[in-house]
């Protein structure tokens, strides 16, 4: 009878020593596993504080404080004349106050209750009926706050492996057929408008902003092309000149090939975006359905965010041109707010004035919904409509590092942390199991 019981008590020592490890593992485990960015409804982080570019004189820095935001900031070439939360504070109730100086600086303050939580847009309106908006959201217990997604770090990373575009494509950019006499009179027209654009200028900084600006307030987004489907046609360079106008991919595309004429090293990215088609906690995955630029500033040694698109004056629909004032609010964007509604995939390099014209004619080819343009490029053509058909795999062509690559922190080591904790976690679970065996061995033996 006592040796029946000692063998219960040993079994109930195991059981009870089960009932406490087990549920300790698995916490420890849950502890140890990534939390998914696809498990937060809104942001997954937040701030306090933005500034919204790198540049000294076209600039708002946002500070908030529960109801209240502080915004100070400097534009030389335009004035605030006042800012809101969404449709001029028709959705919100509270005070507001501005004082502006004649040198550009500027310093203001809202108190705003908004009747919803959530997702906002801050205005920046100008004198010359320019608009700058960034989002920004609210609840009760935080108050207001900027949301933080991670693509302030990620973003730049698409500068450690550049594609190198072949040069046949360089020339479906320039003319749609490949032809060289189109592409011979793009370069040159290229080549002039920049050089024009920049006289008297000798920083590569300031030559960079004028051909910004030059793109925002010449051409026009192309409404319908986005409408109807976007073509090679849409965005070769050689009709971008005679129509003055296309969609981002031209944009972009104008921007970098004016850089590289006047010896400035810049390169296309393509990613997605916050628009009417996807909101913001739709960034993460949702498609690729923009292109922008960025430029290589040697003084500073850095990467300089450019969207001549976004900046843009007019848009070209149902046969009119429609002008509106450009914002010059993409130009050197700090990486933080170009977070806010950019998410960068990649970035190509194009070598425009490098173009080989092919001989034989490629004819009309349809951009929207097709994986390639044709066999001489490994990747699609830039899109704003229609489903992303990229795919990670093309990463892995992409060559080495440029040397001009912006020296970024290495990726995160969680992954390394967590290996390293499942590991000691399992080899507590084989250590328990041994002198559970122990334990069960010798309750029968007694």
């Amino acid at each position: 009878m006592y040796l029946k019981n000692a063998r219960f008590s040993y079994e109930r020592r195991v059981k009870l020593i089960l009932i406490c490890i087990i549920p300790f593992l698995a916490a420890v485990m849950l502890c140890a596993v990534p939390v998914s960015a696809d498990d937060y409804d809104e942001p997954s982080g937040s701030t306090n504080l933005l500034r919204t570019s790198r540049s000294s004189d076209n600039y708002s820095v946002f500070e908030t404080a529960k109801k209240t935001i502080s915004i100070r900031g400097k534009y030389t070439g335009d004035r605030v004349r006042k800012i809101f939360i969404d449709k001029d504070s028709d959705d919100t109730a509270g005070s507001y106050s501005m004082k502006a100086h004649e040198d550009g600086t500027f310093e203001s303050e809202l108190t705003v209750t908004p009747f919803d939580e959530g997702e906002h847009k801050l205005t920046l309106l100008f004198n010359s009926g320019a608009a700058m908006r960034y989002f920004i959201f609210y609840d009760e217990e935080r108050g207001w706050y900027f949301p933080t997604n991670g693509y302030s770090e990620t973003n730049p990373r698409v500068f450690e492996h550049i594609y190198e575009a072949p040069a046949e494509a360089a020339a479906v950019y320039l003319s749609p057929t490949m032809d060289a006499e189109e592409i011979a009179a793009a370069l040159e027209q290229i080549k002039m408008l920049a050089e024009r654009e920049t006289e008297g200028l000798d920083d590569d900084y300031e030559k960079a902003r004028a051909i910004s600006r030059f793109i925002s307030e010449k051409v026009y987004y192309d409404n319908d092309a986005r409408d109807t489907g976007v073509t090679a046609s849409t965005i070769a360079l050689c009709n971008v000149l005679k129509t003055a106008k296309t969609v981002c991919a031209g944009f972009t595309n104008l921007f970098c090939a004016m850089a590289e004429s006047i010896g400035i090293d810049a390169v296309n990215i393509k990613g997605g975006v916050v628009n009417e088609g996807m909101h913001y906690a739709e960034l993460e995955e949702g498609k690729q359905n923009h292109e922008w630029s960025a430029f290589w500033y040697e003084k500073e040694e850095r990467w300089v965010w450019v969207d001549s698109c976004w900046d843009g004056s007019g848009t070209y629909g149902s046969g009119k041109r429609t002008d509106s004032r450009p914002k010059y609010m993409y130009f050197d964007i700090t990486d933080e707010a170009l977070a806010l509604n950019h998410r960068a995939d990649k970035a190509e390099r194009r070598h425009y004035f490098a173009a080989k014209p092919e001989t034989e004619l490629l004819g009309e080819v349809t951009v929207i919904g097709e994986e390639r343009l044709s066999e001489i490029t490994s990747q699609p053509l830039d899109k704003d409509v229609g489903d992303d058909t990229t795919s990670g795999a093309e990463d892995a062509a992409f060559p080495a590092a440029d040397p001009k690559t912006t020296e970024i922190p290495a990726s995160d080591q969680s992954d390394t942390v967590y290996i390293i904790i499942i590991a000691a976690l399992a080899a507590a679970v084989i250590a328990v199991g041994a002198i559970l065996a122990v334990i069960i061995v010798k309750g029968r033996k007694m």
